[in-house]
């Protein structure tokens, strides 16, 4: 309780700021992306071709707006829908708004947003990988197991930007009715976060503490990653470290150690993107992941891209984990021990 009070009150902060405030403008954009392609894959055991939705950036439309209050003070929301281009339906198991939706007020004491809003952490792994967490980026494959992506009943303070580090703070509201045994704090999460960005150096630390494992509700998952970038032009490399830990840690809830690797070669007027990601079971004998990438993604347009990629995880005889994407439809693995692989063909259009 305490902790959400701590956001709580920087939503009072935010609107003692407005004082007599009245609305002065508004605007709303409207914003999408269809992506498919044809992925040619195997799951470590039998072939298949399919036409994939969103596998670079998962397919969208949204909505964006604000409103001038007055007084520095200002409204804002986003409502965001996935959809599947290839059958034509929702994503995030049906949600009409599943990727996002949040309304809040923002001014220059920073911005409160209340809603189903991304995690801090997967925002981090969004900025520090070559596609968002995409296919081919080595960190694909292994969501959820080290991030949460997105949460419902979630409250979000980011604050200003002082000499290229800001601050966001963020907790989740398990509003838990499902689990009877556990406590009332049964799906709450916790997430801190530093960012630094100062023309091509950007960096940030994040810390996660929260109480989601059904089979043992009184555990607690503490994640602790960071990541560092820099632009040099020619390329860009990326470095990705994260530690999971469990109070009640097993087998059956393991800790992990994570990193990747990736590079951003501007290369024949389009992107080369290279990506290694590792995880480690430290709870498990051989059960330990290797994920690589290659993409490669060519503009036709400032809106239209080509793209190609490769991808392939190898999974030691005690690891099940599959090819990742955008989307979140991996191509599964056969079982433990199998090495899922994919190729993919595909195209990208923003509006």
């Amino acid at each position: 309780m305490k902790k959400a009070l701590v956001v709580l009150s920087a939503l009072s902060v935010l609107a003692a700021v407005a004082g007599a405030a009245h609305a002065q403008s508004s605007n709303v954009t409207i914003y999408g992306i269809v992506d498919s392609g044809i992925e040619f894959a195997n799951n470590g055991k039998d072939s298949m071709s399919r036409v994939q939705s969103g596998s670079l950036a998962q397919s969208r439309i949204g909505f964006t707006g604000s409103e001038d209050l007055g007084g520095g003070l200002r409204a804002l929301f986003t409502l965001e829908n996935g959809f599947n281009v290839d059958n034509g339906t929702l994503a995030q198991t049906g949600l009409l708004f599943g990727r996002q939706a949040f309304v809040g007020l923002g001014s220059s004491a920073g911005t409160v947003t209340l809603g189903r809003q991304y995690e801090p952490l997967h925002s981090m792994y969004v900025k520090f990988t070559t596609h968002a967490v995409g296919f081919g980026d080595g960190p694909a494959a292994y969501v959820p197991a080290i991030e949460d992506v997105r949460l419902d009943n979630s409250i979000k303070y980011v604050s200003p930007v002082f000499h290229g580090v800001s601050m966001t703070l963020f907790y989740a509201l398990g509003e838990n009715t499902t689990v009877p045994a556990a406590s009332k704090s049964y799906g709450n999460l916790l997430n801190i976060q530093a960012n630094y960005d100062n023309g091509p150096l950007a960096a940030a630390l994040s810390y996660v503490s929260k109480r989601k494992t059904a089979a043992a509700p009184d555990n607690i998952t503490k994640n602790i990653a960071a990541a560092v970038s820099y632009d040099f032009s020619v390329v860009k490399p990326y470095l990705l470290l994260e530690t999971v830990r469990n109070d009640l840690s097993s087998a059956a809830i393991p800790n992990y150690d994570f990193w990747s690797v990736a590079m951003d070669v501007p290369l024949g007027g389009g992107r080369l993107n290279f990506s290694y990601g590792s995880l480690k079971n430290k709870s498990a004998a051989n059960a330990n992941s290797r994920s690589y990438g290659l993409v490669y993604d060519y503009d036709l347009s400032k809106r239209t891209t080509l793209y190609t990629g490769y991808s392939r995880v190898n999974n030691d005889a005690g690891a099940g984990f599959g090819v990742g994407s955008a989307n979140g439809s991996e191509v599964a693995a056969a079982g433990l021990g199998s090495d899922p692989r994919a190729l993919i063909v595909g195209i990208r259009h923003k509006f």
